[in-house]
C-alpha cells in the first residue's frame, strides 16, 4: 500500500465533439492566438488539422506540420521558432505522441527564453500513446540520442478527445499505440512510488478496457463508442501514475532504447518487449505478485501461485499481440543482431548494472 501519488496541472478532460471543446477551452484559458502543433501525414492526409484551423477561425496564429515520428529536434526548432514569430500564446497539438511531446519541448525551451512564461497548452490526441498524460517530453538529438525534459508545468492545461478525429488513424498505428497503454497499465503494478488507490487500481481498469475494446476496434475501426472507450483507456492507463521520480518500468527502458535509434514506432516496441519482460518480472516474488492481479482483469482465473500467473499474463500478453496483427522481430526492422549490447546498455543507462545479463538475454531474444 505504501507510495505517493502526486496529480498533474491538467485543468480540464473532455470527451466530445472538438467543434464544442476547444472554443471552451480556449476562451477558459484566456488564449487569443493560438499554434497548431502537428505531423505531416494528419496535415496532409487527413481533414483532421483542417477542421481545428476552421474552428480556430481568426484565433487561429499558425500550424506547423514538421513533426516526425521520435519528434527530432529540427522539426521542434522549426516549429518553435513559428510559435515566436507569430506571438501566439497557446499551443494545440493534434496527433500521437510526437507532437505532443514536441509542443512540451516548445513549451520548456520557450520558458527558458522567458522564465516564468509558461505556454498553455491544449493537446487533441489521436492515438492511444497516452502522452497527454504526463510531464515529460521525449525528444531525439541531432545526433539521433534520445533525450527528454521534464517540469510540472508541461502537463496541457486541457485535453480533448474526440472520436471522431481519432477514426483516421492507421489501423496499425491505433492498435500498437493501444498496446502502448497496456504496457503502462501492467508496468504501473510494479512501480516502486504507485499507491493502489488511485494508481494501480485505475491502471487495472484501463487494462480491462484495453483487452475488452482492442480486438473490437480491429473488427470495427470506425466504431465511435469503441473508439471513445479506448480513448479513456489509455487516459486511465498512465495519468493514474501521477508525477514520479522514475520513469516507468523495464519495457519502456528497453523501447526507449529501440524507438529512436533504429525508426522504430513506440507502440511496436511494446509489442516487442512487453511479454517477455513480465516473463522475467515473474521469477521475483514482489513483481509476480502484482503482476498476478492482473489476471481476473482479462478474464483469467488464478491458480493461487504468483509467479505462474504472472507467466500466464505473459503468454496472454503475446496472445493479444497476435490476435491484434502486431507480432514481430527486430529482424523485421533490420536491426542487426550485433546491437543487442548497446541496446540493453542504452536501456539500463550503465555497464555495470546488476540486471545486465538477464535483460541481455532477454533482448537477445527480440529477433
Amino acid at each position: 500500500m505504501e507510495g505517493r501519488w502526486k496529480p498533474f496541472l491538467l485543468r480540464s478532460l473532455t470527451c466530445g465533439k472538438v467543434s464544442t471543446e476547444l472554443p471552451e477551452q480556449m476562451k477558459g484559458l484566456n488564449g487569443s492566438k493560438a499554434y497548431i502543433i502537428t505531423g505531416h501525414s494528419l496535415k496532409t492526409k487527413t481533414p483532421v488539422v483542417s477542421q481545428i484551423e476552421s474552428i480556430l477561425g481568426s484565433s487561429h496564429a499558425g500550424t506547423s506540420s514538421s513533426i516526425q515520428q521520435h519528434a527530432p529536434i529540427k522539426g521542434i526548432n522549426e516549429a518553435m521558432e513559428a510559435v515566436e514569430q507569430t506571438g501566439a500564446d497557446i499551443l494545440i497539438s493534434v496527433g500521437g505522441g510526437s507532437p505532443i511531446d514536441a509542443a512540451k519541448v516548445i513549451i520548456y525551451r520557450l520558458h527558458e527564453k522567458n522564465p516564468g512564461i509558461w505556454l498553455p497548452h491544449i493537446a487533441i490526441p489521436t492515438t492511444l500513446s497516452a502522452a497527454e498524460c504526463n510531464v515529460i517530453a521525449g525528444y531525439t538529438s541531432e545526433d539521433g540520442r534520445k533525450l527528454s525534459v521534464q517540469d510540472p508545468h508541461l502537463s496541457p492545461s486541457a485535453i480533448i478527445y474526440d472520436a471522431e478525429l481519432a477514426k483516421y488513424t492507421p489501423q496499425k498505428l491505433w492498435l500498437s499505440s493501444g498496446m502502448r497503454a497496456v504496457d503502462h497499465s501492467i508496468e504501473i503494478l510494479y512501480h516502486p512510488e504507485a499507491l493502489d488507490i488511485p494508481t494501480k487500481r485505475l491502471a487495472l481498469e484501463a487494462l480491462r478496457d484495453l483487452y475488452t475494446y482492442l480486438p473490437k476496434s480491429k473488427e470495427a475501426p470506425e466504431d465511435l463508442k469503441i473508439i471513445s472507450h479506448l480513448q479513456m483507456a489509455a487516459f486511465a492507463s498512465l495519468f493514474s501514475l501521477g508525477q514520479v521520480s522514475t520513469g516507468l518500468g523495464l519495457s519502456h527502458a528497453i523501447g526507449h532504447a529501440l524507438g529512436a535509434s533504429y525508426g522504430i514506432p513506440h507502440g511496436i516496441t511494446s509489442c516487442l518487449t512487453l511479454s517477455l519482460v513480465i516473463e522475467l518480472k515473474s521469477k521475483y516474488q514482489e513483481s509476480a505478485s502484482q503482476l498476478a492481479r492482473a489476471l481476473p482483469y482479462i478474464g483469467m482465473e488464478s491458480c493461487g501461485n504468483s509467479e505462474k500467473d504472472a507467466q500466464t499474463l505473459a503468454f496472454a500478453v503475446d496472445n493479444l499481440v497476435k490476435n491484434l496483427g502486431l507480432k514481430t522481430t527486430l529482424n523485421e526492422y533490420k536491426v542487426p543482431r550485433d546491437q543487442a549490447e548497446i541496446i540493453t546498455e542504452r536501456a539500463l543507462k550503465k555497464r555495470d548494472d546488476p540486471a545486465r545479463d538477464r535483460v541481455l538475454e532477454l533482448v537477445q531474444k527480440l529477433w
